[in-house]
């Protein structure tokens, strides 16, 4: 019977194939979700005479991109949903006020520590003649409003819950490095864009250390809310976000190699003491085709803007 429930309990932890599936699955299905969306909502508004006569001229309109973007959070919803079943897989545990509140200042800190370089890499992208992948709406108060909850509460629980609740699961027990930096990784892909690249990568990185000491979603879903919270306020204030100056762009380089060093100090800190399986041949090939399509899809996407 002790064997029967280890095989029983072993089978039903979270793989790499898992985690593999979960991210092609995701982006696949979440692109779909914004089609699909984009096609109604263009035919609601063509029969109601609204002039959006284009799936981009509906994705422009706010209430377009909002419903698109609340799309494609419910599609990962299911995601996680669908694969984390029948899964022993513990992901929230009673959370401290005390590290709470730690953990929204780390958020704080993170953001203005990287904030200077993510405005650096805009305006040299700028200057390229990349564009930016911008709120494509004005935000003014009622939309800000809205916002909160499309693009800030939503995302940051639903994008926690597919990476670092099943994606970073997956990989934990492959090793410390291992998960946190890949599973950063495609958290970067997922986010298709060039200036939209650096900055997921970076802060992947740092829920992923999170969520591997604390074992709590809560913590990392405070963390991206927070710093979601944050990018939306700025935008709304209208703060200049193309700096130039050399002394600028040396402080982004500072603060950002101090950020750097202290999330790649705890990643690699005691990385040996924690146990580590090896991947078999399977989860292999699952890995690498998933990152693999993800990367051609990336390439493809930004050489076409």
């Amino acid at each position: 019977m002790l064997i029967m429930y280890n095989n029983f309990m072993e089978t039903n932890k979270l793989t790499i194939k898992d985690s593999s599936i979960s991210f092609f699955v995701g982006f696949l299905l979440c692109q779909l979700s914004v089609v699909f969306v984009s096609c109604i909502g263009l035919f609601i508004t063509t029969i109601a005479n609204i002039d959006t006569s284009n799936l981009d001229l509906f994705l422009n309109t706010s209430y377009g991109y909002l419903i698109c973007v609340l799309a494609m959070d419910l599609t990962m919803l299911a995601v996680f949903f669908f694969m984390n079943r029948k899964k022993e897989n513990s992901l929230i545990a009673k959370p401290s006020a005390k590290k709470i509140f730690m953990y929204i200042g780390i958020a704080i800190l993170s953001f203005f520590c990287l904030y200077p370089l993510i405005t650096c890499i805009d305006s040299l992208l700028t200057h390229f003649g990349f564009s930016l992948n911008t709120i494509p709406y004005e935000l003014n108060t009622t939309n800000y409003l809205v916002s909160l909850i499309s693009l800030v509460v939503l995302p940051a629980i639903c994008e926690e819950l597919l990476f670092r609740g099943l994606i970073f699961k997956g990989l934990k027990r492959y090793g410390k490095i291992f998960s946190i930096v890949i599973s950063a990784v495609m958290f970067s892909i997922y986010h298709m864009s060039l200036d939209q690249t650096v900055y997921p990568l970076l802060i992947g990185l740092l829920l992923g250390v999170i969520m591997y000491y604390e074992n709590n979603i809560l913590y990392c879903i405070a963390i991206h809310l927070t710093n979601n919270f944050l990018s939306l306020t700025l935008s709304y204030l209208n703060v200049p976000l193309m700096y130039q100056h050399w002394t600028y762009i040396l402080i982004a380089i500072v603060l950002a190699a101090v950020f750097i060093t202290l999330v790649l100090y705890f990643t690699i800190k005691n990385h040996k003491n924690h146990p580590k399986e090896s991947i078999n041949a399977e989860g292999k090939i699952y890995f690498y085709v998933s990152i693999i399509i993800m990367l051609i899809l990336w390439i493809v996407t930004n050489c076409s803007k």
